[in-house]
């Protein structure tokens, strides 16, 4: 029960409740403040998993854009002959993957082989970390 407006509180019986003087209530501080230090612990975690993702992300797509280069040379290889392949899976890179090294060929069986190298390229390079990808498409004649 209460008194009028909610305040002071009234027992039962009609009698106010004591007045606890504001100098002497506690506050808990239970668990305060713990939210901020479990983000603090978990954020460079967080952090490392995104970027491994990411990496990861990079590799594959580099992978595929690699990979339809390398089929676009070997296919202009069997039209055009060696001559206009690396020009062929230089323009099919992106501009991301430059410096990639082209090596165009005849694979010994009537057909030719394109084959791409490239240094991986981390967003956060680490030392003694060294990915090379390399894809190779042959085409037969």
């Amino acid at each position: 029960m209460s008194g009028p407006r909610g305040w002071p509180p009234v027992r039962p019986g009609g009698r106010e409740a004591p007045a606890v003087p504001r100098r002497t209530r506690r506050r808990r501080r239970g668990d305060r403040g713990s939210q901020i230090l479990e983000f603090a612990a978990y954020f460079p975690l967080f952090l490392l998993v995104a970027t491994i993702a990411l990496e990861t992300f990079f590799a594959f797509i580099a992978a595929e854009r690699m990979e339809h280069a390398a089929r676009a040379a070997a296919r202009a290889a069997g039209r055009e002959g060696v001559s206009g392949a690396e020009s062929t899976a230089r323009a099919a890179l992106p501009a991301w993957l430059n410096q990639a090294d082209v090596e165009v060929g005849g694979n010994g069986r009537g057909g030719y082989y394109t084959e791409i190298t490239v240094d991986f390229p981390l967003m956060f390079p680490t030392p003694g970390f060294d990915l090379d990808l390399s894809r190779r498409v042959e085409m037969p004649l």
